[in-house]
């Protein structure tokens, strides 16, 4: 070659190098707008596309995508064919459409097994596909398979009632349709959330293996813009990949920018069923086999859906295209072939001569052979375990084997010209005919289906049929050639599987008890209810990509991964209850069952669940509540000692703080005995309290009650206790809660001790809350109080907790753990409780805390405020006259002394006796007394109760006080039922009298 030729040759290879580097880099220069259609609804069933869109694939690829939300109504072919669309997403129906003449091509598979399937209700009592003709579809005639699925069971379009499709599986539900063509990822998901039962009918059991979502555009689009094509396929399946390794991350990104329709739960539901279809571990994600491709176009053709013979190789799209050796691989076949001719003629005259010698011989051996052949074909036939027919054009069998008679049921003379068609089930005569017709009239060459056979008299059974057009040499029919196995055995194993799978997902999803199957080798989870999920706090899909080997809440020794392993090494079922903690926070108690079995020689761990959190915490509340009970029969005996040990003590009481207030009143201010009286004063104070609480767990001490709200007390007492202090306080009670009839002073002494315990068991800080609400309890309730309307109200800490062992005696008198308690804070406490009618409970673990939970009867309705009582008015001024009766002189002598130093004419007497005496002496001369106070008590006399009762018999208007250090009658809370205008507790002073007489006196 010379210079110049060599110049001009690298000349043109530089710029055709140039031109290709700029043809691959061109969709990196300028972003290409672009329109992708989806045929459905934004779903997961999309999220390569849009997550090659939001991770910029598309972008980096030089290319501005648009994705097009699609649905029932819609037709990507004629989007993509019109220039509507770019690119679509469709199905193995795309050979229909080339077909029809639109040159499709498929650019990548994305499911390598189509997801679509049949859906129905259980309650629409269709049991299988032949059972949905003439019935009301949700239909859309985007998938093929479908299509092809109703054909093979003789349903066309035509003889469906089509409804809209709204992609919403709760319109079977409803019954707006008997039928929905669905997703095995999506649809199911919304009956079993419901609890609806339903069949679902995939075409793969019809040996119906179509591909599912591809990519696809024209090709025309691939010639004119080879490079665009190329980027957008690559961008796409690397959109995909990322897609199927960031499910969660992807599931969000549905959520916030295409649909919010479905739930992040539903979405990665979807994802992980999606993933059995597109076998991304298995199958290189585009990939497309030309026999698969095959394998859908002969199925179209054999349902007369495509022309026979029909070539689908040009719906692949070639990433990689090779060069054109055609005019090569001709030019070599010719030479091939006139070699070829040459040698023939060569060895024809070669072997002319040997032949013609020997053609009588070979005649014989060859008769000989066709005997032998035809004996041999005989024998075959005969013992063929498969049954074959021979049916001449007009349906009339004309040859079997005997094994085909002996299918039917009946002899060969009566099989031989008897009517194939008759020998049909008569759900199958309508389809058997039509194929048959399809076979003779030459629509179809061949055909493989299944077949519902009569066998003689009331028999019957399941064949699989493959049949073939035996022709004449001039294309005519001759007769149709059937091969008939017996697939009883399998079809009535398939049903039974199906009714038992049926069973098993209906009693998973029923069953109240959580059921969890664990692979035993791997430890991951395979399986799980809905019911599980609820118990141990996730959802079905979080528990199926959970390992149990790597749960933290199954360790620990003597938990359930050390029992899980013994079951799976020795088989033997076990039990286990415990207190844990979920993966998902959730705190319970479970009971657990554990087993082993094998699936495919292959171990598996059952575990059934059981939360008994609530069983255990009543348990332990009834224990509680057992020994509270034998506890309170304790105190009410220890009561009746604390009561007379109260009495005394008050009535000593009155005489010393009696005396120390009267002598404050006589001596001056100034006086050196003004301090130490005082201080005596306080002391007797004390000492008055401490007999107080005496008298309150004391049987005798019966509450005043009032009506009031329970909330403004707490609030009182929690304000004024946690003052000063480092705990903090919160009340949680509604202005809804109940009204109550208690004693407001016992209860706000209840209340104050219990919130002292909470400061004493916080030194450090906390948190005091109480909660408070109505509760009704019913007859014979778990409490044993009586039935009725109650306040509840509970105190709960943060403290330090009390141990088992002092829990049992805290309501003891005199136990404490502090070194400054008395002992009986908690006991009064209990004391009051049990006499308004209610009760007392506590709950504590150490170190977490302690609550106190009290019931108190109710009157059934609420006020959202109350005024408190008034507090009585001001003392009279004295001057009038006062009977004083008592059994002990120091109190008679000390009352009468405080009465004349306010200004009162006094006069005692010591029982009942002597006052009514008195007094009706005072009416003979009719003149009267303006009070009366009456000790409630007198031994071996007539008490308060009697005397009032016949002084009021005297004088209905007598102002009579009752006074008492302790009684075992209800008249010191009902006071005014027994006609007393007030009370006067013991120990008293100057200034309780004055107090007293100044709410029964009129003011002069």
């Amino acid at each position: 070659m010379r210079p110049a030729q060599r110049a001009r040759h690298k000349g043109w290879a530089a710029l055709l190098t140039l031109a290709l580097s700029l043809a691959l880099v061109h969709p990196a220069l300028a972003n290409e707008r672009v329109t992708l259609q989806l045929k459905w609804l934004h779903h997961f069933q999309f999220a390569g596309y849009y997550a090659a869109l939001d991770k910029g694939f598309y972008r980096d690829a030089g290319l501005d995508v648009a994705i097009r939300e699609g649905g029932p109504d819609v037709e990507v072919e004629n989007a993509v064919t019109s220039g509507r669309a770019d690119f679509g997403v469709g199905t193995s129906a795309l050979l229909l459409h080339r077909a029809h003449g639109d040159d499709l091509v498929v650019l990548g598979q994305i499911f390598q097994h189509s997801p679509a399937i049949l859906l129905t209700p259980r309650k629409t009592g269709i049991q299988k596909v032949a059972d949905m003709k003439g019935r009301r579809f949700m239909y859309s005639n985007q998938h093929g398979d479908m299509l092809a699925l109703l054909k093979k069971n003789a349903i066309e379009e035509k003889d469906i009632a089509k409804v809209e499709h709204r992609g919403d599986a709760r319109d079977l539900i409803a019954g707006k349709a008997d039928v929905m063509m669905a997703y095995s990822f999506n649809e199911p998901y919304i009956l079993e959330q419901a609890g609806e039962p339903y069949l679902a009918f995939s075409p793969l059991t019809y040996g119906i293996d179509f591909y599912g979502d591809n990519f696809f555009t024209t090709r025309a689009t691939i010639t004119s813009r080879p490079a665009l094509v190329k980027a957008f396929r690559e961008a796409t399946l690397k959109g995909w990949r990322y897609a199927l390794s960031h499910k969660e991350e992807i599931a969000d990104l549905i959520l916030a920018k295409y649909s919010r329709e479905r739930s992040r739960d539903w979405l990665l539901f979807e994802a992980n069923q999606m993933e059995s279809l597109i076998q991304p571990t298995l199958v290189e994600l585009g990939y497309q086999s030309p026999t698969r491709w095959r394998h859908i176009a002969d199925t179209f053709s054999g349902m007369g859906m495509l022309p026979e013979g029909f070539d689908p190789s040009g719906i692949i799209y070639d990433p990689r295209p090779g060069g054109n050796y055609r005019f090569l691989l001709g030019a070599l076949l010719i030479c091939a072939a006139v070699i070829a001719i040459l040698c023939v003629i060569v060895m024809k005259f070669r072997q002319l001569n040997s032949v013609l010698q020997a053609e009588i011989g070979e005649r014989k051996a060859a008769e000989a052979a066709l005997k032998e052949s035809e004996q041999q074909l005989r024998v075959t036939f005969e013992t063929l375990q498969a049954g074959i027919v021979m049916v001449d054009p007009q349906g009339i069998i004309r040859f079997a084997n005997n094994r085909m008679a002996e299918m039917f049921g009946c002899s060969m003379e009566q099989l031989i010209g008897s009517s194939y068609t008759s020998h049909l089930n008569p759900d199958q005569l309508e389809t058997g005919s039509e194929l048959m017709r399809r076979l003779m009239t030459g629509e179809v060459s061949h055909a493989s289906t299944e077949r519902h056979y009569l066998s003689g008299s009331g028999g019957h059974f399941w064949g699989y049929l493959s049949g073939r057009r035996l022709e004449a040499p001039d294309g005519s029919l001759r007769a149709l050639v059937g091969i008939i196995s017996d697939i009883t055995d399998r079809i009535e194993a398939e049903q039974a599987r199906g009714k038992a799978l049926m069973l098993v997902e209906t009693l998973l999803a029923q069953s109240p008890m959580g059921i969890i199957v664990f692979d035993g080798d791997s430890g991951n989870c395979i399986r799980a209810n809905q019911a599980a999920a609820d118990i141990i706090g996730g959802s079905v899909a979080e528990l199926l990509g959970q390992n149990f080997k790597q749960l933290p809440s199954w360790r620990g020794e003597g938990g359930m991964l050390e029992q899980a392993g013994l079951v799976l090494a020795d088989g033997t079922p076990r039990a286990l209850e415990r207190e844990l903690q979920s993966t998902f926070g959730k705190e319970l108690t479970l009971r657990s069952y554990l087993s082993r079995f094998h699936v495919e020689e292959r171990s598996h761990l059952l575990v059934m669940v059981q939360d008994i959190t609530e069983e255990k915490r009543l348990d332990r509340e009834n224990k509680r509540i057992e020994a509270q009970m034998l506890n309170m029969q304790k105190l009410e005996s220890l009561g009746v000692l604390a009561g007379g040990i109260a009495h005394d003590f008050n009535n000593i009481l009155t005489g010393i703080v009696g005396n120390i207030s009267f002598a404050q009143m006589v001596l001056e201010q100034a006086h050196k005995a003004k301090g130490p009286l005082n201080k005596a004063e306080k002391a007797c104070q004390r000492a008055a309290e401490l007999a107080g609480q005496l008298l309150t767990f004391a049987r005798g001490g019966q509450p005043i009650k009032k009506v009031f709200s329970v909330k403004q007390l707490a609030g009182e007492s929690l304000s004024l206790v946690l003052r000063g202090t480092n705990v903090k306080g919160r009340i949680e009670i509604p202005d809804t809660l109940d009204l109550v009839e208690a004693d407001e002073g016992q209860l706000n002494q209840a209340f104050n001790n219990i919130i002292i315990n909470a400061v004493h068991a916080m030194p450090g800080g906390g948190t005091m809350t109480i909660t408070g609400r109505n509760e009704l309890l019913e007859p014979e309730n778990r409490l044993g109080l009586a039935p009725g309307h109650y306040v509840r109200l509970d105190f709960r800490d943060e403290g330090c907790g009390i141990s088992e062992s002092d829990l049992k005696k805290i309501f003891d008198p005199y136990f404490t753990t502090k070194a400054s308690g008395t002992g009986l804070g908690l006991a009064s406490t209990h004391s009051i409780v049990t006499r308004h009618g209610g009760l007392i409970l506590v709950d504590s673990t150490p170190g977490r805390g302690t609550a106190f939970t009290i019931y108190l009867p109710s009157l059934g309705e609420g006020a959202a405020e109350l005024v408190r009582e008034q507090e009585p008015g001001a003392s009279p001024a004295g001057g009038g006259s006062v009977v004083v009766m008592d059994d002990e002189e120091l109190i008679r002598d000390l009352a009468c002394a405080m009465l004349v130093q306010l200004g009162y004419n006094a006069t005692a007497c010591c029982d009942g006796a002597e006052a009514v005496a008195l007094y009706r002496a005072a009416r003979e001369q009719g003149e009267r007394y303006d009070a009366v106070i009456m000790d409630l008590t007198i031994p071996g006399g007539m008490g308060g109760k009697e005397a009032a009762q016949q002084i009021l018999e005297l004088d209905p208007d007598a102002r009579l006080i009752v006074s008492s250090g302790y009684s075992n009658d209800p008249i010191m809370s009902d006071y005014k039922k027994h006609g007393f205008r007030a009370t006067l507790e013991k120990p008293y002073t100057v200034r309780e009298i004055a107090r007293v007489l100044g709410g029964v006196l009129p003011v002069r």
